[in-house]
């Protein structure tokens, strides 16, 4: 009975991670209240003008297409026009599509600079390229998508936590066991440490011992 209540918390703290990861996508909408505010609430208006500023930003990459900053609006102003779209039409998955390309394209173009500047910027773009793809049930893309993460923050044991998460969903059991492997590795007292363990060995076929029978000593 203790072993299923761990297991039904252990399940019900990845649920709200990825509910986490969903409304980390939304943040990046905000801009388009305040946007809705300033035209009088009419969804038109926020449409015209995020296409304005949609076509000022392609316009500067054109110009210049090592902009980085236009890289990044440019990808925020059309995850900001998906988020005017109806929900689930063809066009608001095209626009969260290029979002996750021009996302893309800045993280790319980061990954060349050098600095704590430049990384942390880079870590801030993956992670909205991240909310894109969840944004658009590519789990399977987030789950690559951290692979970068991960790899700059090699001791951010929650790090490895969403990418196991994210994996489960994206039927990736490979990509989860490593993860969740180094989560442990890194956060071996973590709350959740047994609930890993057990989900760990369901799915790779090599039992983990309990605390109690790990703590006796030799039959």
């Amino acid at each position: 009975m203790l072993l299923d209540r761990q297991r039904v918390k252990f399940w019900q703290k990845w649920v709200f991670a990825i509910m986490a990861l969903i409304m980390a996508g939304f943040l990046v909408m905000i801009p388009l209240t305040n946007l809705k505010a300033c035209s009088g609430g009419s969804t038109a208006s926020v449409t015209e003008q995020l296409n304005k500023d949609i076509a000022k930003y392609q316009a500067a990459v054109q110009a210049d297409p090592k902009d980085v900053a236009s890289w990044r609006s440019l990808a925020e102003n059309y995850a900001l026009r998906a988020n005017a779209q109806q929900v689930g039409s063809a066009a608001e998955q095209a626009d969260l599509r290029a979002a996750a390309q021009y996302y893309g394209r800045a993280a790319k173009l980061l990954s060349k600079q050098k600095g704590a500047a430049a990384k942390q910027l880079r870590l801030d773009t993956l992670q909205q390229l991240v909310s894109v793809y969840v944004s658009l049930k590519d789990n399977q893309s987030a789950t690559s998508v951290y692979g970068q993460i991960t790899a700059l923050t090699p001791n951010n044991a929650q790090a490895f936590a969403e990418m196991a998460t994210v994996a489960m969903n994206a039927g990736d059991t490979n990509t989860a066991l490593l993860a969740w492997t180094k989560y442990l590795k890194l956060d071996p007292n973590a709350p959740d440490a047994q609930a890993v363990k057990d989900w760990i060995a369901a799915n790779s076929g090599t039992p983990t011992p309990s605390p109690s029978s790990s703590a006796g000593g030799s039959q």
